[in-house]
């Protein structure tokens, strides 16, 4: 098989991996399959006896598949020149997909789950959220690359894009930690968790979950606004991401109203890896556009 279906598949293997890490966060099944990794219970495969070790099962399940993918996908490009666009995505794919296998068995051994609320959680948790964004950005330029046979994209990795990225990056990992307040902290009504959020009584992980509305605010706007500029000055499609950004705050704002509720989380962090995609490709079409106007 191509290397581009392979691509295809590891782009979609990436997004189902990080929504199935959100369900065993959200659902603290963490722990489904106890302190042993990479088996589960001391077993290759386990009994399934309970539903959070089916859980946590099932992610690793697909986490173990997607590095399959990705190490068939880093043998296949070895056949590319050593300097070539494809190799060198890839070398960076493996190292995000290998490290992200890495996280997840630190954080099980060390049993970083369930409420588990201590500070090395606090802090590879947003790590291991901002290495998914990572491996799915490459995966996206991999599967785009190979798709439409482009060879050069050094341009795409200018001023604006390192801004943006950074605040996506920012937000995944603010929006990590206040799903993991939501789940260890969780309050019984929309009033009773804003009025959390600034009581200096409330625990550090509560009260640093106001800064994922702050960041992700900032990042919609700055998207937006840059969106409408470049579709003026270079006439690229942007409305897929424009449709994106609106209803990815329309769920961040609906799922906070509501107090929570886990399938619009779930949806909330799909919709926000298709912005990060989206938002990928956008900027892979300008370097594109620009290419073909300055071959004028």
């Amino acid at each position: 098989m191509k290397v581009n279906f392979y691509a295809k598949a590891g782009l979609y293997l990436s997004i189902l991996s990080i929504l199935a890490g959100a369900f065993v966060r959200a659902t603290g099944s963490g722990d489904g399959c106890g302190a042993t990794w990479p088996t589960c219970k001391g077993r290759i495969i386990p009994a399934l006896s309970d539903t959070s070790e089916l859980i946590e099962f099932s992610h690793r399940s697909v986490s173990g598949v997607l590095l399959i993918v990705t190490l068939i996908i880093f043998a296949k490009t070895r056949k590319f020149q050593k300097n070539s666009l494809v190799r060198t995505v890839t070398n960076y794919l493996t190292f995000f997909v290998i490290f992200e296998a890495l996280i997840g068995a630190v954080i099980v051994i060390f049993e970083w789950v369930g409420l588990n609320s201590s500070l090395p959680r606090i802090i590879a948790v947003p790590i291991h959220l901002v290495n998914t964004f990572g491996l799915l950005g490459c995966y996206a330029i991999l599967y785009k690359i190979l798709d439409e046979n482009i060879e050069e994209i050094i341009s795409m990795f200018n001023k604006n894009f390192i801004f943006i990225s950074s605040l996506f990056l920012l937000s995944g990992a603010t929006g990590s930690i206040a799903a993991l307040a939501d789940v260890l902290f969780p309050s019984a009504s929309f009033i009773e968790g804003f009025l959390a959020d600034f009581d200096r009584t409330s625990e550090i992980l509560t009260r640093l979950r106001i800064l994922h509305p702050i960041v992700s605010s900032a990042l919609s706007l700055v998207l937006y606004v840059y969106s409408v500029r470049i579709n003026k000055k270079y006439n690229i499609r942007v409305k897929p991401l424009q449709t994106l950004i609106f209803v990815a705050v329309f769920l961040g704002f609906l799922n906070v109203l509501s107090n929570i509720i886990l399938p619009l989380s779930i949806l909330h962090l799909a919709i926000a890896d298709f912005l990060w995609i989206s938002y990928i490709y956008v900027s892979i079409d300008l370097v594109k556009n620009n290419l073909f106007i300055n071959s004028l």
